[in-house]
């Protein structure tokens, strides 16, 4: 278009002029002059046109290469600002962390003595610790957990954190336990975490490496039972919080554990160790764990004591591998998506020594055919300005668990309430419920070196708490601390649960079923 208005300007000049200078020339030119003249004009004005556009490519090209090379110097700064940013943020969580969980009181009985109970005072509570009652009023060991960190950045961003915890319990009144044979001081988590490595991109950006002995992450409990409904630990190591999508992230860990916890008399057998393999996978609230597990020799014991440190005896066809799957919900923000608060839920299932439901893998006794089926839940709401509720329950079947034939059914039901009065003054209410159905079917034990059967039995459990409680904090929160707490607590049984076994609470002097008055004082803490 724009050759074609040179071309027409000309030739409208050419024609109308008929001259090529009226300065330089008296002499009109002829035709042939004037075409030869005019298509050096066409042709320098082409010229032009084209160095022209070439010139305006070359610019545009120049534009577009210093919009580009901008482009990436302004995401190579953005990029070592976030790392300068990372780093500076790093730098300030660096240093020495100190934690701790405690709890230590005095629990007595109506006659002035020392008083019996504990979460897991029941018959059913003998299944490995699975059943518990309502804690609060209903505690008398002393029992406390240091935890010691340190964390360390570095200049690519990455990070480092140092883990151990102390933990040291006892029943003994007395200040000095050492002759306690409950007394036992145990390095509970000793371990390395590393997290946003340089070299690790993808869907591991941002994982997080371990090794050591640890309490697995994602473990969670119930408090107001001192309950675990999922507790994995061991000594071991995994990746955590590989990033699939947005939403959607795993973690892959392996746990090496000997049978039984603190006060086993095997826990230190190292003949038998039981290798779990795991997978969490979490969606939005939901959580998905897959594991399995195996323990070679495990069947095949020189004696046939319980491997667990109880008095009962192993059966003939010990499990050595196992199976174990929860799908657990958690709202952090509604309970039960009727009203603020929280909740969380899991439904389990396990086989082999997965049928361990509560501690997967610690127990060493059960049944290569053993199965286990358990509903734990519980949530937290406030009610009024003054009033919070914890409700919580768990509930469980298992068969051929210790000796094939044989079945355990429980549920146990706990309401928790804090009725805040002062800004430091509570109190406290707990009512607690607990059916058994217990059918060990033959299932023996040793005692003062005579062998007896479990007794089959049926019956409830029921216990209320009344604790006036001061706190420093925010008296509202039920589960803010520190806590000290005043209290009285009345719990009564069945008469049948007396006869589930000689060596057990129920039934021994003094606790029988009737109705049984404990008081106390206790103090809780944990930061």
């Amino acid at each position: 278009m724009r050759i074609t208005k040179i071309r027409a300007g000309i030739l409208c000049a050419f024609f109308g002029l008929g001259y090529y200078s009226s300065a330089q020339a008296s002499t009109p030119l002829s035709i042939e002059q004037r075409l030869a003249l005019l298509e050096s004009r066409l042709n320098l004005a082409e010229r032009e046109a084209s160095e022209a556009r070439l010139r305006a490519d070359k610019a545009e090209k120049r534009t577009l290469a210093a919009e580009q090379q901008l482009a990436q110097v302004t995401k190579k700064q953005e990029k070592q600002t976030q790392q300068i940013e990372t780093v500076e943020k790093n730098k300030r969580d660096d240093g020495f962390e100190f934690s701790a969980y405690a709890r230590s009181g005095l629990l007595i009985n109506e006659h002035g003595k020392g008083g019996r109970g504990g979460p897991g005072v029941s018959p059913a509570s003998s299944l490995n610790g699975d059943a518990h009652v309502g804690r609060l009023g209903n505690e008398k060991d002393n029992y406390v957990e240091l935890s010691f960190n340190k964390k360390m950045s570095f200049d690519d961003g990455s990070w480092a954190h140092f883990k151990t915890m102390l933990a040291d319990g006892a029943n003994n009144p007395d200040p000095w336990v050492q002759d306690n044979d409950s007394h036992h001081i145990n390095i509970r988590q000793l371990y390395v975490e590393m997290g946003d490595l340089a070299s690790f991109g993808g869907v591991a950006e941002h994982a997080i490496l371990w090794a050591g002995k640890r309490f697995d992450r994602d473990n969670f409990d119930i408090h107001f039972t001192d309950s675990d409904i999922m507790f994995l630990g061991g000594t071991g190591g995994g990746i955590n919080d590989v990033q699939w999508t947005d939403k959607l992230k795993s973690d892959f860990n392996v746990y090496g554990r000997n049978f039984g916890d603190l006060g086993s008399d095997n826990y230190n057998d190292n003949d038998i160790q039981n290798l779990m393999f795991t997978a969490n996978n979490f969606y939005n609230n939901w959580q998905l764990m897959l594991t399995g597990m195996t323990a070679q020799g495990n069947d095949d014991l020189k004696d046939n004591t319980s491997t667990t440190g109880s008095y009962a005896l192993r059966s003939d066809n010990t499990a050595k591998n196992g199976y174990y799957a929860m799908l657990a919900y958690h709202d952090k923000s509604r309970f039960y998506g009727l009203a603020p608060g929280v909740s969380e839920t899991a439904l389990q299932y396990g086989g082999g020594l997965g049928a361990e439901a509560r501690q997967p893998g610690s127990d060493g006794d059960l049944t290569e055919n053993a199965k286990s089926l358990r509903f734990a839940s519980y949530g937290i709401v406030p009610v009024s300005k003054n009033w919070e509720l914890a409700p919580s329950v768990i509930a469980q079947h298992s068969e051929d668990r210790y000796r094939d034939g044989d079945r355990y059914d429980w549920a146990t039901f706990n309401l928790r309430a804090s009725q805040a009065i002062t800004q430091n003054f509570a109190l406290l209410y707990e009512a607690s419920w607990q059916y058994m159905d217990l059918d060990p079917n033959g299932r023996s034990y040793t005692s003062d070196g005579s062998t007896y059967n479990y007794q089959a039995v049926k019956g409830d459990f029921y216990k209320l708490t009344f604790a006036p409680t001061f706190k420093v904090g925010n008296v509202f929160d039920i589960k803010a601390r520190p806590e000290i707490r005043f209290f009285a607590t009345y719990m009564n049984w069945s008469k049948e649960l007396d006869h589930y076994a000689i060596n057990d609470d129920f039934g021994s002097t003094g606790f029988t079923a009737g109705g049984n008055w404990n008081f106390g004082v206790q103090s809780e803490i944990w930061f």
